[in-house]
């Protein structure tokens, strides 16, 4: 149960899913065309990694670490899954 010190965002939670599914209904409306699904991968990498920073940023805990945590995670994703639909 969260105290009143570190409450619940929930609202932060549904940027986030929101965020991962449009990318990937996205990623599956252009699946026969590789170019917009690199740019839908792109843009689906950097609105979690900006989603990620201001989440940290309003919860009080944002720190240089972190902030290369999300980059590293979303070019690392990113380049799985670029690398998955053989661009």
């Amino acid at each position: 149960m969260p105290d009143r010190k570190h409450p619940p965002h929930y609202s932060h939670y549904v940027a986030l899913v929101s965020i991962i599914g449009a990318g990937f209904s996205l990623f599956l409306y252009y699946r026969f065309n590789q170019i917009a699904q690199a740019y839908v991968i792109f843009l689906t990498a950097v609105s979690y990694a900006i989603w990620g920073i201001v989440h940290h940023k309003l919860s009080h805990y944002l720190t240089i670490e972190i902030i290369f945590e999300y980059l590293l995670v979303a070019a690392i994703g990113s380049l799985m899954v670029i690398s998955l639909i053989g661009y």
